[in-house]
């Protein structure tokens, strides 16, 4: 059982990319879609969870981003057998916070809490680096192998 940092987020890492290209094939953009997306909704979904500190002030976040006019189209926009991107991001940070507690049962929640907020930076910006290469997702194909 991995019980640092480093060794967590290595043992993730796959998981959290994979996780993350498979959102943004659910969310079915085109090429030139998910390049402007990138560029704005999900680099500022990186800065704020950058910042963040816990993942209740993201989904606060998301829920906000959600609700505004402006930004509703691609944050309620529909995720394969979820409703909507925010619900999808909520879901797969949950799987993350579950993923870096149940690796480090010992820590304290404070120490829990900044791992699970560096897991969820990395799967932001995963998830944004899909989202600009959203046409490529499936040309250039990469099978991890054994």
């Amino acid at each position: 059982m991995a019980t640092n940092e480093q060794e967590i987020l290595h043992a993730l890492q796959d998981d959290i990319v994979l996780r993350a290209e498979n959102l943004v094939r659910s969310l079915k953009v085109d090429k030139n879609q998910g390049v402007d997306l990138g560029k704005t909704q999900a680099s500022k979904a990186l800065e704020v969870v950058q910042s963040a500190g816990a993942l209740s002030v993201f989904i606060n976040w998301l829920r906000y981003q959600a609700g505004r006019e402006s930004s509703a189209v691609f944050w309620t926009k529909p995720t394969g057998s979820r409703p909507t991107l925010a619900q999808a991001l909520t879901d797969e940070l949950r799987w993350l916070q579950s993923q870096v507690t149940q690796r480090m049962p010992q820590a304290s929640k404070a120490e829990q809490q900044r791992v699970v907020m560096r897991a969820a930076t990395r799967f932001m910006g995963y998830f944004r680096r899909a989202l600009v290469g959203a046409g490529y997702l499936d040309q250039i194909a990469f099978d991890k192998g054994g």
